[in-house]
């Protein structure tokens, strides 16, 4: 039969592993009753999470940025310059493909038009 302290101090000793381990990051906090404590944060690498937030973010800003060079330039002249972009090299022609108007670009920009006005 196994002894339950057996168990806990096992346990403890394991804690005591992770806290010490100089590739996890340990942070202290204070609890209620003033007393610190050491809490091992989670390891996003490893697990292998996106910053899913981070990304959609950055994503609605790049399309807030085309809508509103959209808007501001106009539907002729944006598309133009696009078109210049696609006549160049591999880093202009990419940046074309990114820069292309889009139905969400277009949505957005016409509600800045409306706006802006």
């Amino acid at each position: 039969m196994a002894d339950a302290n057996k168990e806990r101090f096992d346990q403890r000793l394991a804690g005591l592993g992770k806290k010490n381990d100089p590739s996890r990051r340990v942070e202290k906090r204070v609890r209620e009753d003033g007393l610190v404590v050491h809490v091992v944060k989670p390891d996003y690498k490893k697990r292998g999470l996106l910053p899913i937030k981070g990304i959609l973010i950055a994503a609605g800003l790049f399309v807030m940025l085309k809508a509103f060079l959209f808007a501001e330039l106009g539907e002729v002249e944006y598309l133009e310059r696009v078109d210049g972009l696609k006549k160049g090299g591999a880093v202009q022609v990419s940046a074309a493909f990114l820069l292309d108007a889009d139905p969400a670009t277009r949505a957005v920009a016409t509600f800045l038009k409306k706006t802006l006005q």
